[in-house]
């Protein structure tokens, strides 16, 4: 708390006057350090780049810089991009009912009758009510699944935890399905398909799923502390179902988000309708009694994208991401038609506390330019 006392005092200044980068530069240079792991931060209004800032290390053995080309793994705000996938083929799908209100058992052969009654929208929104009971007995088995493996344990489950729809539970293996999915309708290998038909149309040139296989140009990596005063790297080969990519693997930089932010609203990956659709409050996080990621006031789960609508705020649309020593995070207002991208290379500090303060900054600047 003693962080956030500090960056509220010094946000007070910015309270009332323009957009001040010096408030955010005074933040970064507390939470980062040039041979640390670092991050990536851009915040932006409209088509014009507030702010944007390279910080710390992205390789601690090259010692090379985080920098406007440095590829981070966004974990969890991976999902949003299968789901914009999924509402490409919704719009070229013609069965009565539609696809996302279409059975699970429409399209995979599980022996429980209860997939019936738990549609496409339940997998996209986490409240299938299925339970994440991946066999965790085996460590190496856990950190180098696959795709494929980590879907395995479906025709297992024995029961839901609760009615489908009813409540918010957060289930990763819920969108390797779907892109099962896309690639049934697509005809398409989900990466192959995802490469040309949502990451290029968003002008994406910088984009791509982790591959195990090969490491991409100026790919960083995931940090934690030692406890000895050093770090310790964290991600694929140390890290739980790290590998897995339409629920967390794709690797990104600030800059290409940015223009993923931008194609979203101009339209250019799937309609401004089903981007709102997305964008529509589905279940209530706050009011889950199963789940805490993000479990907090005024905070909902549309269709893979939180939604924090405080009184007093414009709205906000984001997703978090983690996963090893990597936290990502990706917000807009979509009503003031600003973005914030933050991709950090260390897990160490409150990703919450920053992004309150940098809400902070824009928020109270957003309310004096809409009055």
């Amino acid at each position: 708390m003693r962080l956030l006392h500090t960056l509220a005092a010094l946000l007070l200044p910015a309270a009332a006057s323009a957009f001040d980068c010096s408030v955010i530069d005074s933040i970064v240079d507390a939470r980062y350090s040039a041979d640390a792991p670092g991050a990536a931060i851009i915040i932006a209004r409209g088509d014009s780049v507030l702010y944007e800032r390279y910080a710390g290390l992205a390789d601690m053995d090259t010692r090379e810089p985080v920098s406007a080309d440095t590829r981070f793994c966004i974990a969890s705000i991976s999902k949003q991009f299968t789901v914009m996938a999924l509402l490409q083929q919704d719009a070229r799908y013609t069965e009565p009912g539609g696809l996302l209100d279409s059975p699970v058992s429409r399209w995979f052969d599980f022996p429980q009758q209860w997939w019936a009654g738990i549609t496409l929208r339940h997998l996209a929104s986490h409240t299938s009510g299925v339970p994440d009971s991946r066999p965790r007995h085996d460590r190496r088995a856990c950190v180098l699944a696959t795709d494929e493996e980590s879907v395995r344990y479906f025709p297992a489950v024995d029961s839901l935890r609760f009615a489908p729809g009813e409540y918010y539970d957060y289930l990763n293996p819920s969108f390797i399905l779907l892109a099962q999915v896309v690639e049934r309708l697509s005809g398409r290998d989900f990466v192959g398909y995802m490469h040309d038909s949502v990451f290029a149309p968003a002008g994406m040139t910088h984009t791509y799923y982790f591959d195990p296989a090969r490491r991409g140009p100026g790919e960083s990596h995931g940090y934690v502390p030692d406890g000895r005063g050093g770090w310790q790297e964290y991600d694929y080969g140390e890290e739980t179902f790290f590998a897995t990519r339409p629920d967390g693997g794709i690797y990104s930089t600030a800059r290409d988000l940015l223009a993923w932010e931008n194609a979203l609203r101009d339209g250019r990956v799937a309609s401004p309708g089903r981007v709102s659709l997305a964008y529509t409050p589905v279940v209530s996080v706050s009011a889950s009694p199963l789940c805490d990621y993000q479990r907090y006031p005024d905070t909902w789960y549309g269709l893979g994208f939180f939604i924090d609508h405080p009184a007093g705020w414009p709205r906000k649309v984001y997703h978090t991401g983690d996963n090893g020593g990597y936290q990502a995070y990706l917000a807009k207002y979509p009503a003031e038609d600003v973005k914030i991208i933050v991709l950090e290379a260390r897990n160490d500090r409150s990703r919450r506390e920053f992004a309150e303060c940098i809400d902070r900054v824009l928020g109270l600047r957003l309310s004096e330019t809409n009055r």
